[in-house]
């Protein structure tokens, strides 16, 4: 159900800057969520009509009188690679509304790919259809496989042709959902441009918004709003390792408070397992690493405390003291995490002391196995391997060094006679968490190639399988690449 005066607007007008937005030339629905549009309480056939692409392309809606908020680009500051940028903002996107949800969560609606707006820094706005449909594809596959994100609720294109290095290549807009666009560079424009009370302001609409329960908190609400955030941040990163993601470009503007991951640019899901793997074709030093993730997880966590820390106590000393008591906690978070998500993939119910040491010589003979991660782990989850104990089929994923598998082999086979669940129970478990499919790089660039002509087949079959990554199939859509098929660089698009 749609909620037009979204409640962005109810900020200050220094953290936005309202818009016109263009009229597209032919807008076209080239791909529609409609689970989600229902979840949203919009309705299908509305949203293919005429009114409908105008809302989708341009944030309008019927009835909207004059006097209600229209679309409006959020202002931001971050560091990029760390690199700190006092003014970025909004440069091709736009709020157009607030929406609830069938379970009562507010969300917000954006477009991408809106066209220039003041925050443009001389860009174009615009977004083309191979970014629309990848962040499509990767984000509703990362809500499939339960990591908290934003949603995709509809691919346009805009009848516009868009010049970017490879030529002109066709305009598209995605309109997708979060719970909030509220991040860490928001905060950091704030302290940059506004000083202490209008961190103030941003800081009580994001408890308002997403954490009603620490206004509870009295003036403590803005130490607990960090406490959240670190909490969240670990979690959510944990989760991405889990599953072998790579966000690619780990900005503070990047950076959600709602803990959903936010913008897919030059993100993959990795093939062999590689601790220092990395796709964007611009993080040439590895920053944004995969096995880097945590570390720059706290690191823009502590630019958020910079920014909050005087909120917490009118001594200073103190203030400091409490925000660095609180980060200080996310290692433990994050390593309590990661180390259950792992155990969990590895079917181990029990905890014992050494499991850490395990995991670690798992990963690592993996790695110089060059062992395809996805696959690996999925296997290890087979009625073969977890019920019959043949490790033959698993032992011939780690090509690079089979005498290092057949070590750590026995390294799991001892750890599992701590184990109390039936074998059959326990194989059961990991299937439903190690997924069969991902959204392989080359499988989601031969289906954007063949979008790009027009031919969306192979677009549709790859995001219904993405549904249910857990369920098996036999679509070939599992296959780690050959070795022509590698992608070895991603971009954002702009």
């Amino acid at each position: 159900m749609l909620t037009p005066p979204h409640q962005a607007a109810s900020l200050p007008d220094f953290f936005y800057r309202p818009l016109t937005l263009p009229v597209a030339t032919a807008p076209r629905l080239v791909a529609l969520n409609t689970d989600l549009a229902q979840q949203l309480g919009l309705d299908v056939d509305w949203l293919h009509s005429a009114e409908g692409l105008a809302f989708l392309s341009r944030g309008l809606l019927p009835g909207r009188d004059d006097t209600s908020p229209g679309p409006v680009a959020m202002a931001y500051a971050g560091h990029q690679f760390g690199q700190f940028v006092p003014s970025l903002g909004d440069g091709r996107a736009a709020l157009i509304a607030d929406c609830q949800m069938e379970d009562g969560c507010l969300v917000e609606l954006q477009i991408k790919g809106t066209g220039p707006t003041p925050f443009s820094r001389s860009g174009d706005g615009q977004n083309t259809l191979g970014p629309a449909l990848r962040e499509y594809l990767v984000s509703e596959a990362m809500h499939a496989l339960g990591i908290p994100t934003t949603r995709a609720l509809a691919v346009l294109t805009t009848g516009d042709m868009v010049d970017r290095s490879e030529g002109p290549v066709p305009g598209a807009q995605i309109v997708r959902v979060a719970r909030s666009h509220a991040r860490v560079g928001s905060f950091q424009y704030a302290a940059a441009h506004g000083g202490l009370e209008h961190v103030r302001q941003l800081a009580d609409f994001t408890i308002q918004r997403l954490f009603p329960d620490l206004a509870a908190e009295g003036p403590g609400r803005y130490l607990a709003l960090l406490k959240t955030a670190i909490k969240q941040q670990a979690q959510l990163v944990a989760r991405w390792m889990e599953a072998g993601f790579i966000h690619g470009v780990m900005n503070t503007d990047n950076c959600a408070l709602s803990g959903e991951t936010l913008d897919y640019g030059p993100c993959a899901f990795m093939d062999r397992f590689d601790p220092m793997k990395r796709f964007s074709f611009i993080d040439r030093d590895g920053r944004y690493a995969y096995g880097r993730q945590p570390a720059l997880a706290l690191w823009n966590l502590s630019r958020l405390a910079e920014c909050l820390f005087p909120l917490f106590d009118d001594d200073e000393d103190r203030a400091i003291d409490q925000a660095q008591e609180a980060l200080h906690d996310y290692d433990g978070l994050f390593h309590h995490h990661w180390l259950a998500g792992f155990r969990r993939k590895l079917g181990l119910e029990t905890r014992d002391d050494h499991d850490i040491r395990l995991l670690e010589h798992v990963l690592e003979t993996m790695h110089t196995g060059q062992a395809d991660f996805t696959n690996t782990f999925r296997m290890m989850g087979s009625p073969e391997v977890a019920i019959d104990g043949d490790y033959s089929a698993l032992r011939d994923l780690f090509p690079g060094n089979r005498g290092h598998f057949d070590l750590c082999r026995t390294e799991i086979l001892h750890r599992l006679t701590l184990e109390t669940r039936p074998p059959e129970l326990r194989q059961k478990t990991m299937q439903g968490t190690n997924p069969r499919i991902i959204p392989r790089n080359h499988q989601v660039e031969a289906a954007l190639s063949q979008a790009m002509t027009g031919d969306y087949r192979l677009f549709h079959k790859l995001h219904e399988a993405l549904k249910t990554p857990f369920a098996e199939a036999d679509d070939g859509l599992d296959a780690a690449p050959r070795p022509e098929e590698e992608v070895h660089h991603t971009f954002c698009g702009t």
